[in-house]
C-alpha cells in the first residue's frame, strides 16, 4: 500500500511537470539547457537532503554505476527527447504520450527481468496504447 501512496504522489507531483517546463521553453531556453537547470536543481535539493538526513553515500560501485546509467537514459536522454517534445508540440499530446512509458517499462520488466505478466497487465498495456493512438488521431483531425 505505501508504495502505491508514493506512485500516486509522485504521479501528482509529475503531471504538473509538463506544464512547468512548457511555460520555461516557451522563450529562448534550450531543451539542452533546459535539462541542465532541471538536473542541477534535482542535484542541490538532492545534495541537501543527503546531508539533513545525514544519509550515506557510500554504496558498491556495481550499484552506484547502475544508477548512473538510469540517470543518463533518464535523465539525460529521455529529458532532451520529452523537453525536445514539449518545446515543440502541445502539453496535452506530448505528456499522455510519454505517459506510455508504463507499458514499455512492463514489457522491459518481462523481457529483461523475468516479472509477470498476465491478463490484467496486458489489458492495462492495451489501454495504454489505445489511449495513445486516440490522442495521436485526434491531433491529426484538429
Amino acid at each position: 500500500m505505501k508504495a502505491v501512496i508514493f506512485a500516486l504522489f509522485s504521479a501528482l507531483i509529475w503531471s504538473t511537470a509538463p506544464l512547468i517546463f512548457k511555460v520555461g521553453l516557451r522563450g529562448e531556453v534550450t531543451p539542452l539547457a533546459g535539462i541542465f537547470l532541471h538536473n542541477l536543481t534535482a542535484s542541490i535539493f538532492a545534495m541537501i537532503f543527503l546531508l539533513v538526513t545525514r544519509e550515506s553515500i557510500n554504496y558498491p560501485l556495481r550499484d552506484i554505476a547502475t544508477i548512473c546509467l538510469g540517470g543518463f537514459v533518464s535523465g539525460f536522454l529521455g529529458l532532451l527527447f520529452y523537453y525536445k517534445a514539449i518545446k515543440a508540440g502541445e502539453v496535452s499530446v506530448v505528456a499522455p504520450i510519454v505517459a506510455s512509458s508504463p507499458l514499455w517499462a512492463s514489457v522491459l520488466a518481462f523481457l529483461l527481468l523475468g516479472e509477470s505478466f498476465n491478463f490484467l497487465k496486458l489489458a492495462g498495456a492495451l489501454l495504454v496504447v489505445i489511449g495513445v493512438i486516440l490522442i495521436m488521431v485526434s491531433t491529426e483531425l484538429q
